[in-house]
């Protein structure tokens, strides 16, 4: 197989057809058997290409007579894949990649070879004059210079200056390009973390407590085990469960316990679910609900795997307000749909597609579901909000308006005496996520 030929076909399929990055890369690998150099060679081309997709038109734009956005669409993506490798990859020769590049022109956009070749040779030529180094210095907008490297567009840089300051702001966006930690949630239904941990050292895997969560697990020196994990006994007998620390902690914030009536509001894939599973050890009652009916038999055979036996799916719509409902639920999570800000490292195609409409209607729908999930608690119960964007409109003004609508709602501090819950790469590696903890 052409790595670099099926590289393109996915990001063709990413960028231009809305193919989500995960399910098409692990579509891929299912079909494909690949040697483990070649897998590594896709993934580092498919994923360098998103996460660097502004970068790398930046650097098409200084050595091109015709504008990005204006060539087709497969010789961008052949230029933005030999740019990559140029500039991010040492294993391969550079005159090695352009002559990939021009054969890859000529099977499939044959009339742009020349174009492509005198594309990269200027490239190779400015690399030799000014070398691959990006110049901060050279920039009078500090914002504006962190974009264009890091391919976040101006917008979203906006935003993490304003939920985090300009410190943490300046160290989080170079970090999103960074593969996120390996993390795994220990099935505390079958299993123990210190035992958990042991096995998958006999697998010759690094595995070492997660700092955020009891139950978590942080990976490391993968090798084989990575590409194959669905396969090993441990996962397939329901041992553990991929999740990120932040997603956790959503759930253990929310602190559902034995006995009590539980909501998920957004349940599908079916992680936070089947936490809230685990931590009531399989007692009381979880409805999990959502707008997908196809999504729910992700949770289904998650439910399975893992052993929860206290969960029922049910297809249904969260904005539509069901009023047998209303004051039944001891506890409710909703785990809002979002613009996903916060997991660009996981989706980096995320950070391209959002538009200001798109972004309108989610906060009118966030704020439909919310109003719905306060109806549905009970005097005393509790309601965890969260997302995983940095979005405030998202956010903390969705809180504000519920608690100006519904005087009975008050926030419930975190253990650090604060309103909201903010994570992010610099606290152990997890996602961004947004909580807050209501109690009517």
């Amino acid at each position: 197989m052409n790595i670099r030929k099926q590289a393109l076909e996915t990001l063709l399929k990413i960028n231009y057809e809305g193919a989500y990055s995960n399910l098409e890369i692990k579509r891929v690998l299912s079909n494909y058997p690949l040697k483990d150099e070649d897998r590594r060679l896709y993934l580092n081309i498919v994923y360098g290409c998103l996460q660097n997709q502004i970068y790398l038109d930046y650097i098409i734009k200084q050595q091109s007579s015709r504008p990005v956005n204006k060539l087709h669409k497969e010789v961008s993506e052949i230029l933005r894949i030999a740019i990559y490798q140029i500039y991010f990859l040492d294993k391969i020769p550079n005159y090695a990649i352009v002559n990939e590049s021009v054969n890859l022109a000529a099977e499939i956009q044959p009339q742009a070879k020349g174009f492509i070749n005198g594309v990269l040779r200027n490239i190779m030529r400015k690399i030799e004059k000014d070398g691959k180094e990006f110049k901060f210095e050279n920039w009078d907008n500090e914002k504006e210079a962190l974009s264009i490297r890091y391919s976040v567009p101006l917008w979203i840089v906006h935003k993490y200056y304003e939920v985090y300051g300009v410190e943490k702001a300046e160290t989080i966006i170079p970090m999103l390009n960074e593969k996120p930690p390996f993390t795994i949630r220990c099935n505390t239904l079958k299993t123990s973390r210190d035992q958990l941990i042991q096995e998958l050292k006999a697998f010759g895997v690094e595995a070492l407590p997660g700092i955020l969560s009891p139950n978590a697990i942080q990976l490391a020196n993968l090798g084989v085990f990575e590409n194959n994990i669905e396969n090993t006994h441990l996962y397939r007998e329901g041992h553990f469960m991929m999740q990120d620390q932040a997603a956790m902690l959503t759930v253990e914030r929310l602190n559902p316990q034995p006995g009590q009536q539980v909501l998920d509001m957004c349940a599908a894939p079916g992680g936070k679910t089947t936490y809230i599973s685990q931590l009531m050890n399989n007692e009381g009652q979880i409805i999990g609900r959502d707008v997908f009916a196809n999504r729910l038999n992700l949770v289904k055979q998650s439910m399975q795997r893992l052993g929860c036996t206290n969960i029922e799916l049910e297809d249904q719509n969260g904005c539509v307000l069901l009023e047998a409902d209303e004051m039944r639920y001891d506890k409710i999570l909703l785990d809002a749909p979002c613009t996903g800000l916060g997991v660009i490292r996981r989706k980096p195609e995320i950070k391209y597609h959002s538009t200001k409409e798109g972004r309108k209607e989610l906060v009118k729908i966030q704020a439909n579901l919310l109003e719905n999930a306060v109806r549905y608690l009970k005097a005393g119960g509790e309601l965890l909000y969260s997302t995983c964007t940095i979005n405030k409109d998202e956010n903390e003004n969705q809180i504000n308006k519920i608690l100006n609508k519904y005087p009975d709602v008050k926030i419930v501090p975190d253990k650090n005496g604060e309103a909201y819950t903010y994570t992010s790469p610099l606290m152990d590696g997890c996602d961004s996520f947004f909580m807050c903890l209501l109690k009517k």
